[in-house]
């Protein structure tokens, strides 16, 4: 099982495991669409909810043929949603691969402590909501165990990105972008969070 950590995560730059795609970046949107239900949005967003953070969005893009993950990094910055609108193609879009441990870390670390003015729900309830969005970015159905959404977690491909579009405001552990591949590689799936005012 994942084990929790004291805070909600490294930056980006500070990661080894950064895959930044080439800059200039293309201009050009992708024709993707969001295809996230109301119980799919609530699901990903579970944790940050939970940790009462100041806002978050979620969205869910099915492609049109499986694609590799060293592809993602290109195709993130060019998706519709409001987080990465403005970013030009040349503006920081850091953007690296992580081990789903790490990724879980960061959402129990969100829900379990909380953000600015919230103390969290505490360790058992932190990994209850850790759990549920950890299964609604890797697309794991409803009423899943713990054990597998963990197994459908492990076969997934996480990435955690930063971005100086205007949606987020940059301040360390107060921002993050979470998106992941899932295991047929045909659905991604991302999460945006900031606890700023």
């Amino acid at each position: 099982n994942f084990l929790p950590a004291s805070g909600a995560g490294k930056c980006v730059k500070e990661t080894e495991e950064r895959v930044d795609p080439p800059t200039p970046r293309t201009s050009k949107r992708s024709t993707l669409r969001d295809i996230a239900t109301t119980d799919m949005h609530e699901t990903i967003v579970a944790a940050v909810k939970a940790g009462n953070w100041g806002y978050c969005e979620a969205w869910v893009f099915m492609l049109d043929e499986a694609i590799t993950p060293d592809r993602v990094p290109a195709l993130l910055p060019t998706l519709p949603m409001p987080c990465v609108d403005g970013l030009g193609p040349t503006d920081r879009f850091e953007i690296a691969v992580r081990p789903a441990e790490d990724i879980w870390r960061m959402l129990f670390a969100t829900a379990s402590m909380g953000g600015m003015y919230s103390s969290g729900v505490q360790a058992a309830y932190g990994r209850l909501w850790a759990w549920r969005s950890m299964a609604g970015l890797s697309g794991t159905p409803a009423g899943t165990s713990a054990e597998e959404v963990e197994r459908h977690a492990r076969q997934s491909t996480w990435f955690h990105f930063e971005a100086d579009a205007e949606w987020f405001h940059n301040d360390i552990d107060a921002d993050y972008g979470i998106a992941t591949l899932s295991p047929d590689r045909r659905r991604i799936a991302v999460l945006a969070a900031t606890d700023t005012d």
